[in-house]
C-alpha cells in the first residue's frame, strides 16, 4: 500500500505527505495533481486490491466503497493533521513510539 502511494508520488499523480496503514485501513495525507480524487482512489484501491489478492490468494473486494476526505487549509493545521495520523498506531496500542511501527511515511524528518 505505501508502495503504491509512493508510486503515485513518483508519477507527480500525488504529493505524498504522510502515511500510516493500519490493519483496516489507511490514512493519508496528500496533495492531489492530477485526476480527480474519486478516479485517483479507484485507480488506488483497484490496483492495491489485485496486489493482495494475488498475495493472499484470494478474490474478491478488498476495501469499502467509500472514503474519507478533508481538506487541510493551513500548514499549521496540515502538522497537526499528519502529527495526529502518525499516532494511530501508538493510540491502537500497537507501538510505544510511532517510530517503531513499520507501515508509516512521512516526507519529513519527525
Amino acid at each position: 500500500m505505501l508502495d503504491a502511494l509512493r508510486w503515485l508520488d513518483q508519477k507527480g499523480k500525488i504529493t505524498l505527505d504522510a502515511a500510516v496503514l493500519m490493519p483496516d485501513h489507511l490514512h493519508f495525507v496528500a496533495e492531489l495533481r492530477t485526476d480527480s480524487l474519486p478516479k485517483l482512489m479507484h485507480s488506488l484501491k483497484s490496483y492495491t486490491a489485485k496486489q493482495v489478492n494475488a498475495l493472499l490468494n484470494r478474490q474478491g473486494s478488498l476495501w469499502q466503497d467509500q472514503y474519507h476526505e478533508h481538506a487541510i487549509r493551513k500548514d499549521e493545521d496540515l502538522n497537526e493533521v499528519v502529527l495526529y495520523m502518525l499516532h494511530n498506531p501508538v493510540r491502537a496500542g500497537f507501538v510505544d513510539d510511532f517510530h517503531d511501527y513499520p507501515f508509516w511515511y512521512c516526507r519529513w524528518a519527525v
